[in-house]
């Protein structure tokens, strides 16, 4: 829990500079068991959700860190979506990252990696095999939950955004 709160107080503070802006809810009651790495229930059962904005180069980016409620209607058109021998039923959606993306965990990987998904690119597997259709995207974009709150909390709060943060929200994006 330590931290999480470390990184909501680098988020409050910067809200405070106004450098972004920053919501975080009171965790509303839910029937639904949540899904994923311990920071991330952390995260759950202290708030509901956390909602970044930043204006950068006359756009409004945004990671949306939803709860339970917020994933079943974010997943509903991100994930899980099968076409034919495909499926990305192995993707689950914690967070927005723009209007047609998603940050998902790989909940048939115990250590919960975090990928960037765009309605135009599924990172989809095969049903029988599991193998992935596009063998590159079998690297996730980031480890673990904790490293990719890391990674959004100092680019939102930045002075300089690393150069991905522009393109936040769109296809083929890549956090090298």
């Amino acid at each position: 829990m330590g931290h999480l709160r470390e990184v909501l107080a680098l988020l409050n503070q910067a809200a405070t500079d106004g450098r972004i802006d920053l919501a975080v809810t009171d965790r509303a009651p839910c029937s639904a068991t949540p899904v994923g790495p311990p920071e991330y229930l952390d995260l759950l059962t202290e708030h509901g959700s956390l909602s970044v904005h930043r204006e950068f180069a006359g756009e409004t980016l945004r990671f949306v860190v939803v709860d339970e409620k917020g994933a079943a209607e974010l997943n509903r058109g991100l994930v899980h979506v099968r076409r034919g021998a495909l499926s990305t039923a192995h993707l689950l959606g914690f967070a927005e990252a723009g209007d047609d993306a998603a940050w998902c965990f790989d909940i048939t990987d115990d250590a919960f990696p975090v990928y960037y998904v765009h309605l135009q690119e599924p990172k989809a597997r095969r049903v029988d095999t599991g193998e992935w259709e596009n063998p590159a995207d079998a690297t996730p974009d980031f480890p673990s939950f904790a490293v990719w709150l890391d990674v959004m909390a100092a680019a939102f709060t930045s002075p300089q955004p690393p150069r991905w943060f522009p393109y936040l929200g769109e296809p083929g994006l890549t956090f090298t």
